[in-house]
């Protein structure tokens, strides 16, 4: 068995998740509900997996992670410029 398509798959599914929330986010315009906390550490973390994976060389890691952490940083600068307007 190619235990990297497992990794890939894991990988689609904990970085893709994000998707929604970003369309919610920017249809509804409200982002009141996700913590400045929550956001930081998250972000933080998603860049400290993906040291680890050019550590390592692990494509896996290293490629969902810099996706899931360009959408973070989508989510975050959303945050910023809806709370900037209210």
């Amino acid at each position: 068995m190619n235990w990297e398509i497992i990794g890939y798959i894991g990988a689609a599914c904990t970085t893709f998740c994000f998707i929604p929330q970003i369309i919610k986010t920017v249809k509804t315009k409200k982002i009141d509900d996700i913590s400045w906390i929550y956001l930081g550490i998250l972000a933080f973390g998603i860049l400290m997996w993906t040291v680890y994976g050019f550590a390592i060389r692990n494509n896996v890691l290293i490629s969902a992670n810099i996706i899931t952490l360009a959408f973070v940083l989508i989510i975050i600068w959303t945050k910023v410029y809806y709370d900037k307007k209210h």
